[in-house]
């Protein structure tokens, strides 16, 4: 079995409404509720980032947000995944689409493994920022762009073509450094997938799924249990394996993280 994951990030419209004033105020009538403006995306393994925007929908009127067709593309997306990664996804991403896609009637994507970039920093490690802009430099990975402010988006709802290109060129670096970080964290993240058993691969490196594990003379006891322990040849991640009672190769597992 190869799985598929998919790294990817979207970008919604503001949300329109009517106050009394600028500073602290409260929203007295909602005009226009948010929509899905773009989703950028690459598939682990792969090469190229892909990105869609309303205005590469068959039925784009400029200067009318609709993104139901957008929202179609999104969910062959997440139905393909076996799992996704985004950066705050948990709480922005996932519930965003999920919301538009209750709105347009749509039926829930098959089920996936939604992995959190941001809940990986902040659960393994003490980053002064956990934005993806900061953790991408202070990783020295690939950096984000500059959407050119707010114009932006204004220009997209207003249907400006130069405006749509810079914010599909926007969306689009964000996966880059969303896909290094993900490729550097997963070592680490001792909650994440185990991938070797997606992959069918039960003697290779949980973490990743590719590498080969090499034990390190190093043990660990527990009441009942011997462990020692291995590190990945290709991630560096570690894992480890019971001595007492070891487990045949093809029956399930043979580390785990």
């Amino acid at each position: 079995m190869i799985s598929r994951g998919l790294v990817w990030d979207i970008e919604t419209s503001p949300i329109l409404g009517y106050t009394w004033g600028i500073w602290e105020q409260n929203v007295i009538e909602v005009v226009e509720d948010y929509k899905v403006l773009s989703v950028a995306w690459q598939w682990v393994g792969e090469k190229k980032v892909h990105c869609l925007g309303q205005d590469d929908m068959p039925g784009f009127i400029p200067g009318v947000n609709d993104d139901k067709e957008l929202m179609e593309r999104i969910w062959v997306l997440l139905d393909e995944a076996d799992y996704a990664v985004a950066h705050n996804g948990d709480q922005f991403d996932v519930k965003k689409v999920n919301a538009r896609f209750l709105v347009h009637g749509m039926m829930p994507p098959s089920p996936y493994k939604q992995i959190d970039t941001k809940k990986i920093a902040k659960r393994v490690a003490g980053f002064t920022s956990n934005r993806l802009k900061d953790l991408a430099r202070d990783l020295n990975v690939n950096q984000k762009g500059d959407p050119g402010g707010f114009a932006t988006w204004k220009g997209c709802m207003a249907g400006e073509p130069q405006a749509w290109k810079r914010m599909k060129k926007y969306n689009r670096q964000d996966i880059p450094p969303l896909m290094d970080l993900y490729l550097q964290f997963r070592a680490w993240d001792k909650q994440g997938i185990a991938m070797n058993t997606i992959e069918g691969k039960p003697d290779k490196c949980p973490k990743c799924g590719v590498g080969v594990m090499w034990p390190k003379m190093k043990y660990r006891a527990t009441n009942s249990n011997l462990y020692q322990y291995y590190r990945c040849a290709d991630c560096g991640g570690t894992a480890k394996s019971r001595v007492a009672e070891p487990k045949p190769k093809n029956e399930r597992n043979m580390y785990v993280s």
